[in-house]
């Protein structure tokens, strides 16, 4: 009886928990990925920094196939989702590199959180999930969080401040397919094929005559960089595609309001970029609603288990 309740709960839910301390971790790579790509945009192209970064990657999800499985789990009846999937990667990772040397890393990251927003409303609209009022309300609790650092009227709504609301809307576009795919394809086969794809991509962007498109090569330290940057890029697509797996887009989204304490800590640490008293607040919103939500979840799953014991009470009394 304790092998089936263990194995209920497992199953049960969608494994939301696990899927919260995946995305927890992911936010972390990503945080760390674009700190380096907004060091690496003040010189470089974007296309040769997107290019390069998934060339150090290939290799990386190669072997990540292998201990997965091998290349049976390449498998993927949905190809044209999985292309589009990677053009999306090109146009979102552009369109945020493209801001990050005309904003502080804190108000790129602020404006970006619109995204959640694109996700839960784009998930009940696509893949028909059902979204409580709890979840509503954390989700609106984040949004007014990032208003307070968003500060409408002020030059948070310059022009640049475009691309980034451009790279989160199309970022809630690519979770949405990420979270389709997974009934298609295994995560390593996402990361693979999403990976591979890129280089593909960014090799033909090269030829279109535009300027953050033209090839430049990064010196043996920044190459190394990037090396970095591809590893905990690589990393962070492949836990984006587990959480996602695990738990409902409206679940994950608030959670990378997180994102926004690590645009704090690196834009202050390595760019002076000291956060004033609002940016505080609304940090301190944002974080408040993923705690509340975890704490939600945590509830939500303590609940299934009781109401599984008494199923299982029901099913086998005792005699």
């Amino acid at each position: 009886m304790t092998k089936q309740l263990a194995n209920s709960v497992n199953t049960s839910g969608d494994r939301i928990f696990l899927g919260i301390i995946l995305a927890i971790i992911m936010v972390f790579c990503m945080s760390v990925m674009d700190g380096i790509a907004k060091w690496l945009t003040a010189s470089y192209s974007l296309i040769s920094i997107i290019l390069i970064r998934n060339t150090f990657s290939l290799p990386l999800t190669v072997a990540l196939v292998v201990k997965s499985g091998g290349w049976q789990t390449l498998h993927c009846d949905r190809p044209w989702l999985l292309l589009l999937r990677s053009a999306l990667i090109i146009v979102t990772a552009g369109s945020f590199y493209a801001a990050l040397p005309l904003m502080p890393l804190a108000e790129a990251f602020a404006i970006t959180f619109v995204g959640p927003l694109f996700i839960t409303i784009l998930s009940v609209i696509f893949l028909g999930e059902k979204v409580g009022l709890h979840r509503w309300a954390v989700v609106f609790t984040g949004f007014c969080g990032v208003l307070i650092i968003f500060q409408p009227g002020t030059d948070a709504f310059q022009p640049a401040a475009l691309l980034p609301l451009t790279a989160a809307f199309f970022y809630a576009v690519l979770m949405i397919i990420t979270r389709e795919l997974r009934h298609h394809s295994t995560s390593a086969g996402i990361t693979f094929w999403g990976t591979l794809t890129t280089v593909i991509l960014a090799l033909v962007a090269l030829f279109l005559p535009w300027k953050p498109f033209a090839w430049t090569l990064p010196d043996n330290n920044d190459l190394l960089l990037i090396l970095v940057m591809a590893i905990v890029a690589t990393t962070a697509h492949f836990l984006t595609s587990q959480a996602y797996r695990f738990a409902p887009a409206a679940v994950i989204a608030p959670l990378e309001y997180t994102i926004l304490l690590w645009g704090l800590l690196f834009g202050w640490f390595f760019w002076n970029e000291i956060p004033e008293l609002h940016v505080l607040l609304g940090a301190s919103v944002i974080v408040a609603s993923g705690l509340y939500l975890i704490y939600r979840e945590s509830r939500s799953m303590r609940k299934t288990v009781l109401d599984n014991r008494l199923q299982e009470h029901n099913k086998h009394p005792m005699v």
